[in-house]
């Protein structure tokens, strides 16, 4: 991926530096009195909430009964400060949970503290406050609400989880939407497993250290071990801030993420075992896995089905298009994006519905039994984090697309969405590289998509003081996309426009009428009649007139100072506007705008403005074009300055002036 440089991912390098920091000593559900009377927080005097005290550990340990259990303990403070702020007190966690194994929630409890009348009235977290409902086929989700929590009140809340599953050694997060105080991470393993360690963000750790000692394997023998011990702590981490085109602010969140690479029992008489340590490896692990590989094995079911639906048909790309449709059309999403099927393949075409992967696999199975070369890619969505940059990583991935090759040119695909065309992936894809799971190999693929344009054709007249006139617009790719599925939330068409209608401040849309919506390879075709809703005097001796009616930037998205995290647009794309007015008789253009154009460094940003009268035309040529989609931090005031320039410039006027006779 271009400009990996962006995030401060790094493999943790254990060459620690030690800072003279003891943690805080605080204790569950003995709360200060300087905690309960917490007004404001000073670090930030503008947090909803603050995050006082975090204290998680997670350990291996030998049990006779189930070998090694992974458990996961957590103890977490939070102050209330604003009304804005009791959300706090609901949580959510998730846990893996299928037919053979799960995590195992224990011991939760927890406290509400509030100041009533001087006194500290406490209330205790009941278990019928506690619900977990299924997610999908592999995750469950618990999730829970303190008791009586508002503004002033002071939560605890503890918890344990247990597990076998050894891979699920829990992310740790230092940083949260308000501040954290403090917050402190232990993690203990024996030397028979080896996890990669990854550190993220923007905030630094106040210590990372490691240390080792042997322990016994049990109680009952003397065989022992070499045992790992990772503490990690931070203070005063100031609160993630959403901004404009970000991926996720979890891709920025100061972190840390684990893992499991291998594990070697060689020392005791057990054998090694790899797991993530490249993508080759887990293209392998997944082309074996019942939930994805298998899946494309076993795939003669489809044989008639695809002979129907590409008969008659001999162009590649034709019959990608025509079985891309019918997997489109016929099967219907969940909702649920996973990296895994959620039943096989057969059975998910049976009942038309899936998960992503039941659907987008199938895609593949049909295109390979089109004899079309397709394979899966593995990727993480955008709210969930881009993949690890600097070791492989399966359980961060959560969706699947397929790369087909239609004469030797890629093509991105995902049968999710009925209204997506041919060779466009959804923008919640677009979230940096994926990963093709092939036979033997496995290669990165750029999440990308052509580029979306939007072009408009603007004709305006003025009769006795009022404007009507036509706007004509053409979109394609994921702007195509958007209008489709705003007629389909709306209901039709008919109730997309009315809503249109009414929400309009500026213009009067009069009548309209909408073409290709459901030739999704084709731009869709928009035609309205409109009226301005203020018209001028007839008799006025001047006339102002705001030229640019559609797909003009009032205001720049880039408000804050200085920007930490790099801008990242998803998909490059095109505004383009031409606008005709004719001139009344009786009038004349007093002044036009002086024609511009800017264009930032590297040209990945540029704005046309040229304007011209021709006999009695005005005539207006606009193009608006982000052709690079990501910018770090450093090009930040560059793109805040390249927008106040064509946020100004759109808003400049014409000026008719009336004629003396």
């Amino acid at each position: 991926m271009k400009k990996r440089t962006l995030l401060l991912v790094a493999a943790f390098l254990f060459t620690f530096r030690l800072i003279a920091q003891e943690p805080p000593k605080v204790r569950f559900e003995k709360v200060s009195d300087e905690d309960l009377n917490m007004k404001t927080y000073p670090n930030d005097t503008t947090a909803e909430a603050v995050i006082l005290y975090d204290e998680g550990t997670s350990y291996l340990k030998f049990d006779n009964n189930n070998g090694f259990m992974l458990t996961h303990d957590r103890f977490v403070r939070i102050k209330i400060l604003k009304q804005s702020g009791v959300e706090w007190g609901n949580f959510r966690f998730s846990l893996y949970s299928n037919e053979t194994n799960r995590d195992n929630l224990y011991s939760v409890k927890g406290t509400t503290f509030n100041l009533e009348s001087g006194k500290v009235v406490k209330s205790e977290l009941k278990k019928d406050a506690i619900f977990r409902e299924r997610e999908n086929k592999y995750w469950e989700a618990v999730r829970l609400s303190m008791p009586s929590v508002k503004v002033g009140s002071v939560i605890d809340l503890k918890y344990t989880i247990t597990t076998n599953l050894m891979w699920n050694l829990r992310t740790w997060k230092f940083q949260y939407t308000i501040p954290v105080k403090w917050s402190q991470y232990q993690v203990v393993y024996p030397e028979f497993f080896t996890y990669n360690h990854s550190s993220m963000g923007y905030h630094p750790l106040l210590y990372a250290k490691k240390n080792q000692k042997r322990e016994s394997l049990n109680d009952n023998n003397n065989s022992s071990y070499l045992s790992q011990t990772f503490d990690y702590a931070a203070k005063d981490v100031p609160a993630m801030k959403e901004e404009p085109y970000l991926t996720s602010l979890d891709n920025f969140t100061t972190q840390m993420k684990f893992e499991l690479a291998n594990s070697n029992f060689i020392p005791i008489g057990g054998e090694f075992k790899n797991y993530t340590t490249s993508w080759n490896d887990i293209a392998k692990q997944l082309k074996d896995n019942e939930g994805f590989g298998l899946q494309l094995k076993t795939t003669g079911f489809l044989d008639d089905a695809v002979t129907a639906i590409t008969k008659g048909t001999t162009d590649e790309q034709k019959k990608l298009e025509l079985i891309y449709n019918h997997v489109q059309h016929t099967m219907k999403w969940d909702g649920y994006k996973s990296a895994f099927t959620s039943k096989s393949i057969k059975k998910a075409y049976t009942d038309k519905t899936g998960n992503s992967a039941d659907i987008n696999l199938l895609l593949t199975a049909m295109l390979n039994r089109a004899k079309i070369s397709a394979l899966p890619v593995v990727l993480s969505t955008r709210e969930n984090g881009m993949l690890s940059f600097t070791h492989a990583t399966i359980s961060d991935c959560n969706y699947v697309i397929v790369k087909a090759d239609i004469n030797g040119k890629p093509m991105l695909l995902d049968a999710t969405e009925p209204n997506l065309q041919t060779g466009c992936i959804p923008f919640r894809c677009l979230n940096g590289e994926g990963h093709l799971v092939g036979n033997e190999l496995s290669e990165s693929v750029p999440l990308s998509n052509p580029k979306s344009i939007e072009n408009a054709m603007v004709r305006l007249e003025i009769k006795d003081g009022k404007m009507t006139g036509t706007i004509e617009k053409r979109l394609s790719g994921l702007s195509a996309f958007d209008f489709r599925e705003s007629v389909k939330t709306a209901g039709g068409k008919q109730e997309q426009f009315d809503k249109l209608k009414n929400s309009s401040t500026e213009l009067d849309y009069l009548e309209y009428k909408y073409n290709n919506l459901d030739s999704l390879n084709q731009p869709v075709s928009i035609t309205y009649k409109i009226a301005m809703k203020e018209g001028q005097d007839g008799d006025a001796g001047i006339i102002y007139i705001d030229p640019v009616l559609v797909n003009r930037h009032k205001d720049n998205p880039f408000t804050s100072p200085t920007r930490v995290y790099p801008v990242d647009f998803g998909v490059p794309f095109t505004e383009g506007y031409n606008m005709q007015l004719t001139i009344p008789e009786g009038y004349k253009a007093e002044g036009l705008p002086e024609s511009k154009s800017f264009v930032m460094e590297g040209k990945g940003a540029q704005f046309l403005y040229q304007i011209s009268q021709v006999e009695n035309k005005i005539v207006l040529n606009l193009r608006f074009s982000i052709d690079k989609t990501q910018y770090i931090p450093s090009e930040y005031q560059a793109l805040k300055t390249f927008y106040d320039l064509v946020v100004n410039k759109q808003a400049e006027q014409i000026i008719l002036k009336k004629v003396s006779l």
